[in-house]
């Protein structure tokens, strides 16, 4: 058997680092909540850490005889780049990339690319998925610009034939993306990544805000119709194999907002090429509440209870996806998928989802689009909101008064989204419990399971002050 080599998100958690060494990992990736170029996450999904975290955080993974490579993917920098002043700024953050021992950088940009491979010789250059190369000829173009490294654009994942054309015509390095679950041919994927890398740029006039209206459509898209959840490019740990026949051994697994937890079992289950269970439990992109980002409570009763009700929603049975794969070797997706229900025939097989949990769900976020192309929820527009389905639930108004104010600890250009998904999963919680109303213990849960790590601590700290966590 072929050993493959992985290429790991951080999550600048220093026990991760003697968790991998236990497996195949060649390298760990990562970046701090904001830099001069950007890259593929919002600021306030990421850890904040320092300069001298990162340092140290990379000597210890070389005591560990792994690599790392710096995030600068974003796809846009607002022509900063090309500014003097932020150009020596953007130059004084290479050196520091390089001085504190990073092996290596992940770009998008091909002008940056270019500048890092002159000024910059002992960076090696790992082109993103972000830049989307497509094709051989695209390949060939970044690696005559400078690159060691190519991790392809996910879209490709099953297109067996480009695949192997393009690791046969070019001698850098070849990376396949495993943990992806975007839309297949996604319309949001490239104004996504462009609204990303501004929002996770230090020098911004807007401040990183931004509405993530691609994750609302694709969330809308995806639990309306469990067919595009296997079409999405993921890849299962038991076909490893056949990447590896056409000369492939090098895969990325993403999850840079995950716990340690998530992250390492990820990497548990592709270096053992088996997992036998619930496949979002190891690929993202499919999670029902806002946040995403875990976080292990010390009630281990009730993080076990949420767990088994976050699976209830949408489970993807990877026992029943055995010679799944074999039928993209031969078919033409990108050309014939209007006409084929394969996917379809699959999903009715091995996808699970929760109709009455995900319709409301989708309901919800309907609802709040609507206000976001209405322009309602930027207050310029006297439009009138259209009628909005209720849950049938009432909610106890001391409840729904302590609601409103821990709404209030989400930066404001997110609390209309948390309020719609943490008030949807809460309602979810009372439901569970076979009630009709709305109480203290529903909120609590919802706020646990739905806020985003970098906000779990201000969100504790608030559920604390009403009396409602004990820790």
């Amino acid at each position: 058997m072929i050993s493959i080599k992985l290429h790991v998100a951080t999550n600048w958690d220093l026990s991760l680092i003697d968790e991998l060494a236990k497996y195949p990992v060649s390298d760990l990736y990562g970046v701090s909540d904001h830099s001069i170029v950007g890259g593929g996450r919002p600021s306030f999904l990421l850890k904040k850490v320092s300069e001298e975290d990162i340092a140290e955080y990379i000597r210890k993974l070389h005591e560990k005889k792994m690599g790392f490579s710096y995030l600068l993917n974003a796809p846009c920098m607002n022509n900063m780049e090309y500014d003097q002043h932020y150009h020596k700024e953007l130059l004084k953050y290479l050196q520091w990339i390089s001085d504190i021992g990073a092996d290596s950088v992940t770009v998008t940009i091909p002008f940056l690319i270019q500048l890092i491979k002159e000024q910059f010789p002992k960076l090696k250059i790992r082109v993103s998925t972000i830049a989307h190369v497509n094709s051989v000829n695209r390949a060939k173009f970044y690696e005559m610009l400078g690159a060691d490294e190519i991790t392809l654009d996910v879209m490709l994942n099953r297109d067996f034939k480009t695949l192997e054309q393009i690791q046969k015509a070019v001698k850098c390095k070849i990376i396949v993306l495993l943990t992806d679950g975007c839309l297949y041919q996604c319309p949001f994927r490239l104004y996504h990544y462009n609204t990303l890398g501004h929002a996770s740029q230090t020098f911004q006039q807007f401040e990183r805000n931004y509405v993530d209206t691609c994750i609302l459509n694709c969330s809308i898209i995806k639990f309306s119709n469990p067919t595009e959840v296997l079409k999405a490019r993921w890849v299962r740990p038991e076909d490893l194999s056949h990447y590896e026949a056409i000369g492939i051994d090098d895969f990325k697994i993403a999850g840079r907002r995950m716990s340690t937890q998530w992250i390492t079992n990820s990497v548990k289950a592709f270096s053992s090429r088996k997992y036998e269970g619930n496949l979002i439990d190891i690929i993202q992109g499919f999670s029902m509440s806002f946040g995403g980002l875990e976080q292990k409570d010390p009630n281990v009763k009730l993080t076990e209870t949420l767990g088994k009700e976050s699976k209830s929603k949408l489970y993807i049975d990877n026992t029943k996806l055995n010679g799944f794969i074999d039928f993209f070797k031969k078919q033409n997706c990108i050309a014939m998928c209007y006409e084929c229900d394969y996917c379809e025939e699959w999903a009715n097989k091995a996808v699970l989802l929760d109709k009455e949990e995900s319709t409301r769900y989708v309901d919800s976020i309907k609802n709040y689009m609507n206000d976001i192309i209405t322009s309602r929820e930027f207050g310029v527009t006297s439009a009138e909101p259209k009628e909005k389905k209720t849950s049938g639930l009432n909610w106890n108004p001391e409840t729904e008064r302590i609601f409103n104010e821990l709404i209030k600890l989400s930066p404001p250009q997110f609390q209309q989204m948390a309020r719609m998904a943490i008030a949807s999963l809460a309602e979810e919680k009372a439901k569970k419990r076979v009630s009709e109303i709305v109480e203290n213990k529903d909120i609590v849960e919802a706020f646990i399971e739905g806020t985003p790590g970098p906000f779990q601590a201000d969100m504790r700290e608030g559920l604390k002050k009403y009396r409602l966590l004990n820790e």
